[in-house]
């Protein structure tokens, strides 16, 4: 065995391995309890996965360990992926590992879904380049598999339905194989079924063990929708609602709003929506969860109905607000990946090459997810780590074959 050819792998796995005698304690988070107890609001995989391990070692040091060693391996993976597949150098192939390494140092002992979606999203890009590249059942299998995981994992990955259609319409695009068209409908059949029918079978087996949750449930779309439908409206608005109950809820949270000034006219800078998420979110909490449980309805219907209807009365503050969310925060990764998408797409359609198609997937990848985020979520870059590092490894290989083409010339 020639060790020499395996030293960056070798480097990635003995730094974890320090990373975890240095220290494997599990950081816990608000959030942690949820997995750590089991909540219905989160997809099962996390909480089935903390349940087994601590079952089995006895202890949660044990999800820390697995979900580490996870994010190494699936960093070598990448790295030996894109290292075949675009002829990277030693020095370029160790820049890569580090810029993946490093980052995951900050985040790898939290009992959160951040580890394993990290570690998860790299081996997915990983098969759908390999699938892109050379065309088979078992990386079309892996990304089936991994697909069905991050759904399972996070409701964050609901975005990759959207991105699996785009690339397996151009993965047939580029085949032409009736056969190879077959298998894709059949991958993308499986996503759908197996994630939506092990997520019904896991809600409807918990329903009266969580009963009182799903009544004041919080989570879900409707959460950040509604607090970006209050934030964006007024206290005149209350009066398109018909319940005279729901009137008064609503009164006394823009009451409250315009003395903390956390309603959009009292938007002045960068990072008022944020402080403003929080003070809305904390006070609606508990009023609209008593007023949920006094209607007999769920905490989310009435979000649901708050926000179609202030909304609909206020859309084009509502659409100025997402444009400054995007402003406010991470614009450059959505004006990056779109530049990327459309230049792939022109050459796409001139050549069909498996490097745009590459471009295409991985541009579709990041946007689709900042979409979500800044529709349905507030803006913090745990939420973006999934796809952001991988888009920037993306530009740095195509500048190294880019400038290694201009020297051959």
């Amino acid at each position: 065995m020639n060790v020499k050819k395996y030293n960056i792998e070798i480097f990635i796995l003995t730094s974890i391995t320090f990373l975890l005698f240095y220290s494997s304690e599990p950081i816990m988070y608000s959030d942690s309890v949820r997995y750590v107890d089991g909540d219905i609001r989160n997809p099962p995989l996390y909480s089935y996965l903390i349940t087994v391990m601590d079952f089995t070692f006895g202890s949660l040091n044990s999800i820390i360990i697995l979900q580490t060693l996870l994010i190494a391996l699936s960093i070598v993976h990448f790295l030996k992926t894109v290292t075949a597949c675009f002829d990277l150098d030693f020095l370029s192939r160790i820049i890569i590992s580090l810029f993946l390494l490093i980052p995951s140092f900050d985040f790898y002992n939290h009992l959160l879904t951040e580890p394993l979606g990290y570690a998860f999203s790299l081996l997915l890009v990983s098969f759908v380049i390999k699938l892109i590249y050379e065309f088979n059942r078992q990386n079309l299998a892996w990304i089936t598999v991994l697909v069905i995981l991050l759904l399972l994992l996070r409701n964050q990955f609901i975005f990759l339905y959207p991105v699996i259609l785009f690339l397996y319409i151009g993965v047939f695009v580029i085949c032409s194989s009736k056969k190879k068209l077959t298998m894709l409908i059949v991958s993308f059949l499986s996503i759908f079924i197996i994630h939506n029918c092990i997520m019904t079978f896991y809600k409807h087996g918990h329903e009266s063990k969580f009963k009182n949750e799903i009544l004041s449930m919080s989570q879900g779309p409707f959460r950040f929708i509604s607090i970006d439908a209050i934030y964006i409206s007024t206290i005149e608005d209350v009066r398109f609602f018909k319940n005279k109950d729901l009137q008064k809820a609503l009164t006394k949270i823009f009451e409250e709003m315009n003395k903390q000034e956390a309603l959009f006219k009292y938007y002045d800078n960068r990072g008022h929506f944020a402080s403003s998420f929080r003070k809305i979110d904390t006070y609606t909490e508990t009023l609209l969860s008593d007023f949920a449980m006094n209607e007999n309805t769920t905490t989310q219907e009435i979000r649901k109905k708050i926000s179609m209807t202030l909304i609909e009365k206020n859309f084009s503050k509502y659409i100025k607000l997402i444009f400054k969310k995007f402003y406010d925060s991470t614009w450059l990764f959505v004006i990056v990946p779109f530049s990327i998408l459309i230049a792939a797409l022109i050459n796409f359609f001139k050549s069909k090459s498996n490097f745009s198609l590459t471009a295409i997937f991985l541009s579709i990848f990041t946007l689709t997810n900042h979409s979500l985020v800044y529709l349905f979520g507030r803006v913090q870059p745990r939420y973006l780590i999934y796809t952001d590092l991988i888009l920037l490894v993306f530009i740095f290989i195509s500048f190294s074959i880019f400038l290694k083409k201009s020297n051959i010339k």
